[in-house]
C-alpha cells in the first residue's frame, strides 16, 4: 500500500474511533434503556381504542416505544417516547391522553400492592415497590406506599396544594418525548432496581385516573369484545416488559383474579444491546468494507498506470 492510501485508511479509522468514544461519553450516564415494540397499545393484544373523535385522529396515542434512565447530579431523569402524544384537552404539560405509573422496588421493604387497583393488574409479590411516580398532563405525583389515601381528582390541584404532587417540576414534553427529572433524594438510588411501567389512558374521574374498558365498542371507554371477565380486564394499555416475556401474554392472564405483570432491571446495563452500540459495530463493518474496496481500486488503477508508463519507456 502506498502511503497515501495508508493516510486515506488512518484517516477513516480515526474518524470513526472518534465518533464512537463520543457516542460512549454521551451515553456513560444512562444507566438503563430499554425499547417497547410500535402498534402494541392494545392491553392483552385485543383492546380498541374509545370511538371519540379525539381518540380517532391518530394511531399509537397510548404506545410507548422506548424509557430510558439518565442519571445526572442530583436528579434522574426519565424519558418516555410515544408513538404519538397529542394534548387535545390543553393540559398544563402538553399532553392529554396517556397516564404513565412507575413502580420502583429499590429498597429492602415494600408494599406488594397497587397504590390503587385502577390498572387491575397484580404485581409480581418478589418486588415489592417503595416509591411510585405518577405522571399525566395536570400533575405528577410521587408517593410510598404510606401515602395510600392520599389523591387527586382535580385539574386546579398544583403541588403548593398537596404536598405529594411535584412542587414545579422539571418537565419538558417535545415532540413525542417526555423528558422528567426527579431530585435522586425523593427517589433513592435506581441502581439494581426493579421497575413496573405502565401506561393507561388517562381519566380524572376514572379509579386510579385509569379509563375503563368495557364489553362493546364505546365512546368514551376501551373495549373488548365478547369478553366473559370484564371485571378482570387489566386498564394497561401498554405495558414494558423484560426481554423473556410477552405482554399480551401477561396481560392476558385474566381468568380467575388480574393479570400479574412483571418488572425490569436496571442492573443487566449492556450499552451495545440496550443503548443501540450495535450500529457501531454494523458501521464498522460497512467501514472497513469500504476501505478494502477502495484500496483495491486504488491499486487497481495505480496498477494500470504503472504499467502503461513502463511500456512508453520501453518504446
Amino acid at each position: 500500500m502506498k502511503p497515501d492510501h495508508k493516510y486515506i485508511v488512518g484517516i477513516s479509522i480515526l474518524i470513526f474511533i472518534t465518533s464512537f468514544n463520543m457516542a460512549i461519553q454521551a451515553e456513560d450516564n444512562v444507566i438503563f434503556s430499554r425499547i417497547d415494540p410500535a402498534g402494541d397499545d392494545y392491553g392483552p393484544g385485543n383492546y380498541k381504542y374509545p370511538q371519540h373523535q379525539v381518540f380517532q385522529q391518530a394511531e399509537g396515542l397510548f404506545d410507548i416505544l422506548s424509557f430510558k434512565i439518565v442519571e445526572l447530579e442530583e436528579t434522574y431523569e426519565f424519558q418516555f417516547e410515544f408513538t404519538k402524544l397529542v394534548d387535545v384537552w390543553n393540559s398544563r404539560y402538553g399532553f392529554s391522553l396517556p397516564l404513565i405509573e412507575l413502580y420502583i422496588d429499590n429498597e429492602k421493604e415494600g408494599s406488594t400492592e397497587l397504590f390503587e387497583n385502577g390498572a387491575r393488574v397484580r404485581l409480581n409479590p418478589e418486588y415489592p415497590w417503595n416509591k411510585l411516580l405518577k405522571i399525566n398532563g395536570w400533575w405528577i405525583s410521587l408517593y410510598t406506599p404510606d401515602d395510600r389515601g392520599k389523591n387527586v381528582v382535580d385539574f386546579s390541584v398544583s403541588g403548593d396544594d398537596v404536598p405529594w404532587v411535584l412542587k414545579n417540576p422539571k418537565i419538558n414534553v417535545e415532540g413525542n418525548w417526555i423528558r422528567l427529572q426527579i431530585a435522586k433524594e425523593k427517589i433513592g438510588s435506581l441502581k439494581n432496581a426493579y421497575l413496573y411501567i405502565l401506561v393507561g389512558g388517562f381519566d380524572p374521574f376514572g379509579y386510579g385516573h385509569y379509563r375503563g374498558v368495557r364489553d362493546e365498542v364505546n365512546r368514551w371507554f376501551f373495549a373488548t369484545e365478547n369478553e366473559e371477565n370484564i371485571e378482570n380486564a387489566p386498564r394497561v394499555i401498554d405495558l414494558v416488559v423484560p426481554p423473556e416475556y410477552s405482554q399480551s401474554d401477561l396481560l392476558s392472564n385474566y381468568e380467575e383474579n388480574y393479570p400479574q405483570v412483571e418488572p425490569v432491571y436496571t442492573g443487566n446495563k449492556n450499552k451495545f444491546i440496550e443503548n443501540g452500540y450495535y450500529i457501531y459495530l454494523i458501521l464498522l463493518v460497512l467501514l472497513s468494507a469500504i476501505i478494502y474496496v477502495f484500496e483495491k481500486i486504488i491499486i487497481k488503477r495505480s496498477g494500470v498506470k504503472e504499467d502503461a508508463e513502463e511500456e512508453q519507456e520501453s518504446d
